[in-house]
């Protein structure tokens, strides 16, 4: 939502009701121990009682040295109430005559949306007019007012003299507003004259000799505070924010920036969220660009909406003109990895029998290396490619009881799909799109256990029929040997040939045992302490689906297209499986259960027929060995590993990720990834890091993150900021390297510096880009 400040409304005010709740009676004290207003304070909401002389006051108390002198009430080192209004002071006076009331010291005033401080407060009590002295007001959810003197007719509409106004409790606040005056209509609206912000006691250029703003506690249309900034590249940065309510439901922020050398920046957001389980949002920039004379964008939708019918809906949707407009007119990279381009849409709903989905997807990859020995990657590629499904229908029932031990599912998809090839200068755009429909059922259960060995069986039938398929059957087992790679030459992306349709049978017997286990008691490791327990399991299996003589000529867009067969066996597969699974379980006392903290997997399959693995090699005999390893010994660590190794050339491909937790809400997360047998994948050897760490209290913090290409010995984007928090003040500096392989940049510069002052309550006060 937007924040109002100065130039907008304040923020939404909670109502802060005091009035009596019945809560058990503060015990007797001694006279000499009475409780001072202070200690009385942290009681509250409490039932004021009557004391004497009660019926000539139009209030209740509680107090000492009550007397009447006169037509004068006087009460000291005490507390009165009424109407969901309470005051506390040292000394409160109360002409019963006039229905005036004064109060000196220590003073604390409390109803809707008011907390008030102060010195000296005098005040009509039937008609809640007056003024007040020396006072702090504070205003949910975090504003403060300090000023000299305040006049009110009201407890809804205040006139301030020299105040100053600040998000920050201390005394000596990080930033401040320095007003010449303000009146405050909470009902209605504010206005303000000859506001300066301070930075502690240093003055800003910020400046505003006069403005109005409606100061509803409801949310509020009304401008944010500007933006300003320079950068060497963009030249000097403006930006004025308009906060638009149109109702309880729906609001909007329009933020155009303009840039001295290369134009406005058009922006804003849209919220909606009709009911607790129906909320969304829209966000979208652009600008033509004048250095490049071409139009960039972003744009991003989010929904999500659950209703209690059952039925779901949700949507992530991004889209970009480039794979680098954020990192020119954006806050810089993210946190790990670059900004995604990916986009998905899913309706669905699960009935007692089966589940109903229908869904839409686009997957968005940018090319732009320079890499003549890079087959699938070279600038005769195309400069982006997008995979759409739209969109995709499918139909599941559950399993069913079938034949004894066994279980009966299956399902229907309906779809079309797309490759949208966005053309470079040696490679025109293009277009190509298909139908396809599939069936499938399964049966799937255990046959026996027999001692420790146990049996599982796994049979699936499926027909798909294609409306195109490709030009040329890049995708022919028969046409290479093992180890040669696709022809790269023959794009597997023209699907434009004739229809077709695929029939297939598959089945795979697994047979695993015995498990073999050993306990360690009173294991002591790395800070864990408490009994383990290392189970292993060998199985080994066969797979067995049925070829399809034109397989080469299928497009292969997702799974089902590559590997149709169950236990992901591809078209015309007839393989052996070996392996063994292991897990190290661990709980901290006898009495409790287990947990699973590390899961080990380890395979390999031999292939009597010639296939195409996913990695585009046509391969028959011994594939490469497959292990996967999840450590996750507690909340703090996790450790995940992913490698498939090839025996004979030594070659393999490789998944490390480490995610940390440290105190105080410090993190690290490494990712490493090597490519030696997949020559599909566009980086070769790489490393991702990034992590948050705080210091001294958290008054500075460092994050980071970067990604190393080995193969080009560089980082392809890196970025480091160093932050120092004062109270409700950040000082932020910022460097980013973004490796361009692109002249779609602003001035083309792969290293920027960004300097940033952020004000609690206001946002960024300024920027600096060098």
């Amino acid at each position: 939502m937007g924040r109002h400040v100065l130039l907008a409304s304040l923020p939404a005010w909670l109502p802060t009701w005091v009035s009596a709740q019945e809560l058990p009676r503060t015990p007797a004290l001694e006279p000499l121990e009475a409780p001072t207003p202070a200690e009385l304070l942290p009681l509250r909401p409490f039932q004021i009682e009557a004391g004497p002389g009660h019926s000539r006051v139009p209030f209740s108390w509680r107090g000492e040295r009550v007397r009447e002198e006169g037509e004068t009430w006087i009460l000291e080192q005490g507390a009165i109430q009424a109407e969901g209004l309470l005051l506390l002071a040292d000394r409160i006076e109360y002409r019963i005559a006039e229905g005036e009331l004064s109060a000196e010291g220590h003073i604390r005033l409390e109803g809707p949306d008011l907390r008030l401080r102060c010195e000296r407060l005098r005040m009509a009590w039937r008609q809640r007019s007056g003024e007040a002295w020396a006072l702090q007001m504070e205003l949910p959810p975090n504003w403060v007012l300090r000023s000299g003197h305040v006049a009110f007719a009201t407890l809804r509409t205040w006139s301030f003299d020299a105040v100053e106004l600040s998000p920050c409790p201390e005394e000596r606040p990080g930033w401040k507003a320095k007003l010449s005056s303000l009146k405050v209509d909470l009902d209605g609206f504010a206005t303000l004259r000859n506001a300066h912000i301070f930075l502690g006691s240093i003055p800003t250029p910020y400046f505003v000799p006069w403005a109005v703003y409606p100061a509803q506690a409801e949310r509020s249309s009304g401008l944010l505070p500007p933006k300003l900034g320079y950068s060497n590249t963009l030249g000097a940065t403006v930006g004025i924010s308009l906060y638009k309510v149109f109702g309880d439901a729906l609001d909007a922020t329009f933020s155009p920036e303009y840039f001295s050398k290369e134009g406005v920046f058009w922006g804003g957001e849209a919220r909606w969220n009709p009911d607790l389980t129906h909320q969304g949002s829209f966000s979208g920039e652009t600008i033509h660009q004048r250095s490049l004379d071409t139009r960039r964008y972003r744009f991003s939708l989010k929904e999500v909406w659950q209703r209690e019918d059952g039925w779901q809906l949700t949507a992530d949707v991004n889209q970009a003109s480039d794979n680098l407009v954020d990192a020119d007119f954006g806050k810089g990279l993210g946190n790990l990895g670059t900004t995604s381009f990916d986009s998905a849409l899913y309706l669905g709903r699960s009935f007692t029998f089966g589940s109903l989905s229908l869904s839409a997807a686009e997957q968005r990859s940018f090319f732009f290396t320079k890499d003549q020995g890079d087959p699938f990657y070279s600038p005769e590629f195309p400069a982006s490619l997008r995979r759409q499904t739209l969109p995709q229908a499918e139909f599941r029932f559950f399993p069913v009881a079938a034949l004894g031990p066994l279980y009966l599912d299956g399902g229907l998809r309906m779809g079309r799909f797309a490759y949208r090839i966005e053309g470079s200068a040696e490679a025109p755009g293009r277009t190509f799109s298909w139908d396809r429909q599939d069936a499938n059922t399964r049966l799937h259960g255990r046959l026996g256990q027999w001692g420790p060995f146990r049996a599982d069986l796994e049979m699936m039938g499926r027909a798909t029929h294609y409306s195109a398929t490709l030009e040329a059957p890049v995708f022919d087992p028969s046409a290479g040997v093992d180890g040669a790679v696709v022809n790269p030459a023959i794009s597997p992306f023209l699907v434009d040939g004739n229809a077709a349709t695929r029939f297939l049978f598959s089945g795979h017997l697994r047979f695993s045992g015995p498990q073999v286990g050993r306990s360690f008691k009173n294991v002591s490791l790395l800070g864990y302490t408490g009994e383990l327990k290392h189970v292993v399991e060998p199985y080994f299996g066969f797979t067995e689906t049925s070829g399809y003589g034109e397989a080469g000529s299928l497009p292969r867009f997702d799974i089902l297209d590559s590997f149709p067969g169950v236990n992901e066996s591809a078209s015309g597969e007839r393989s052996f499986e070996v392996g063994f699974k292991q897990h190290i379980l661990g709980r901290g006392n006898a009495g409790g259960s287990f947990a699973d903290l590390a899961r080990l997997r380890v395979a390999t399959r031999y292939h009597a027929t010639p296939i195409i693995l996913s990695d585009g090699r046509y391969k028959k005999g011994w594939s490469s060995v497959d292990t996967d390893l999840d450590v996750e010994p507690d909340e703090t660590w996790r450790v995940s590993l992913r490698r498939s190794s090839e025996v004979g050339n030594g070659g393999s491909d490789n998944a490390l990720s480490l995610d940390v937790k440290a105190q105080e809400g410090g993190r690290f997360n490494l990712a490493y990834f090597s490519t030696g047998i997949n020559r599909f994948l566009v980086r070769q050897q790489g490393l991702q890091v990034g992590g948050l760490q705080r210091l001294w209290d958290d008054r500075v913090r460092l994050e980071f993150s970067a990604n190393y290409d080995f193969k080009y010995k560089g980082f392809a984007s890196s970025q480091v900021a160093l932050a120092y928090v004062r109270p409700c003040v950040a000082y932020i500096v910022k460097y980013t390297h973004v490796a361009l392989n692109t002249t779609l940049v602003s001035g083309g510069r792969e290293d920027r510096l960004d300097f940033t002052l952020t004000l609690r309550g206001l946002g960024d006060l300024f920027s600096y880009r060098y």
